[in-house]
């Protein structure tokens, strides 16, 4: 590349050297390279005046190439053929990375969901991580877990006895995961302090009933009469049956 660069800035070299004209000069350079000397002859043919990248300049379409959206789809094709070129080639050579699998230990109690986009790596739910833990499972007593599910207030579910945080403060999705796990460990350190000072306050659960679906149940006053035809009928194929 080097070699080729330094051949071709000689002839320039000698042509300004010669005190050339600007015009005669921009014509020999335009003219030792075809694609620009065609378009030269191009914008020379039509009268000189006319911009080729003006829209209204453009030639008349023959139907001899694909129209936009025919280039849409092409390009679609092409996104879809990279990616099964990559599980063709590239996803059998991960073999190399792979562990088996081994279930958390009972100390690994907290469990941290994240969101990934494909094709968006600067989605702005990206960096949210969500923090779930059974409250069944934490080192705490009874009354260190009342407290603690007291300071926790609305994020705890007793139907699932689970404690659930959010966290999307920092930009960086570690830093997020880092928020949580600290928060986690003052809770937890807060509990332990004197619990049995709020152990007659009662748990508020009405964010839960707010959220609970009545459960409707049909009066029996409202069933229709069975005819007592009807009623020995189904009997009698009831008893055949059986």
């Amino acid at each position: 590349m080097l070699r080729s660069f330094t051949r071709t800035t000689a002839p320039l070299r000698t042509a300004v050297s010669a005190t050339t004209p600007t015009r005669t000069f921009m014509t020999s350079l335009l003219a030792s390279d075809r694609p620009r000397s065609r378009a030269l002859g191009a914008i020379r043919g039509s009268g000189g005046s006319k911009d080729m990248l003006d829209i209204s300049n453009l030639e008349e379409f023959r139907f001899d190439d694909s129209t936009t959206m025919g280039h849409d789809a092409l390009e679609a094709q092409r996104e879809v053929r990279k990616y099964l070129r990559i599980t063709k080639y590239e996803l059998p050579k991960l073999q190399a990375y792979r562990k088996a699998f081994q279930p958390p230990a009972s100390t690994q109690i907290l469990k941290f969901r994240t969101s990934t986009y494909i094709g968006e790596p600067n989605h702005p739910a990206a960096k949210k991580v969500v923090l779930t833990v059974d409250s069944n499972s934490l080192p705490l007593t009874n009354a260190e877990l009342h407290k603690f599910l007291l300071l926790v207030g609305p994020r705890y579910d007793p139907i699932k006895h689970q404690v659930k945080m959010s966290c999307e403060k920092f930009q960086d999705r570690s830093q997020n995961f880092k928020w949580l796990s600290d928060t986690m460990d003052r809770l937890i350190n807060e509990a332990k302090n004197d619990p049995e000072a709020v152990a007659d306050v009662p748990l508020d659960l009405r964010h839960v009933e707010k959220h609970r679906k009545p459960k409707l149940t049909f009066p029996k006053e409202w069933n229709r009469p069975v005819a007592a035809k009807t009623a020995a009928a189904v009997a009698d194929a009831v008893n055949e049956s059986a």
